[in-house]
């Protein structure tokens, strides 16, 4: 359905034809053999983890997304460049018609959602009544106009770790059930919300940057 919103953990989309074209601008912007920047890595990452065949996709762990042309796609694409050198494509297009998230993306947006208040407090305090130098361009922005980022370790390297730590088998009983309208994935069990906050807490590495400045 073209109205249905496309929900990612960095970015959201009011409608399947918003993301393709948001995804379309974002492949324009690269020449084969590039390697995208961290913001657009995050998104991708976001949005592969709604391809029907994730997992065989990210295989061992995703180090960069790049653009380029394979032997069975002569146009041009978006392509993951795995932990053990080896790669392949993926489809735009498959991921944001995909109908329902993996589970997968659903863990990865729940400890998204565990972190959302306090990130927020956090950017609160940072600028408290004042203007805060862009980490990127040193432009002065303020808490509307930029972001809040993840540098190193990425997000989504935090995440992979927590699940390791915690020796976790994901399962859909981790997960809220989704209800009509709701569009916040979040874990049933507090405790383990709670668990990945102080994770996060103990390794995450923000910075401020204005809003769609790429890295």
């Amino acid at each position: 359905m073209a109205g249905h919103p496309i929900n990612l953990s960095h970015r959201q989309f009011s409608t399947k034809t918003e993301a393709t074209s948001f995804f379309k601008e974002m492949l324009e912007s690269y020449n084969d053999g590039d390697t995208v920047s961290l913001i657009d890595d995050n998104i991708l990452f976001d949005l592969i983890q709604r391809h029907p065949e994730v997992e065989e996709k990210i295989g061992v762990g995703i180090t960069s997304f790049y653009r380029d042309t394979s032997p069975n796609h002569p146009t041009s694409c978006f392509h993951v460049k795995r932990n053990d050198d080896s790669s392949t494509d993926f489809s735009i297009k498959t991921c944001i018609n995909n109908a329902s998230p993996t589970l997968l993306q659903d863990f990865y947006s729940a400890c998204r959602t565990a972190i959302s208040l306090k990130l927020i407090e956090e950017k609160k305090q940072i600028f408290s009544h004042r203007e805060v130098p862009c980490s990127i361009t040193g432009e002065l922005v303020t808490i509307d106009d930029s972001e809040y980022r993840h540098t190193q370790p990425r997000f989504r390297d935090i995440v992979n770790n927590f699940i390791i730590s915690e020796n976790l088998i994901i399962t859909n009983d981790m997960i809220v059930d989704n209800a009509d309208m709701q569009y916040i994935t979040s874990f049933e069990n507090q405790e383990l919300a709670n668990k990945f906050n102080t994770f996060h807490s103990e390794c995450a590495n923000l910075e401020i940057v204005k809003k769609f400045v790429r890295r």
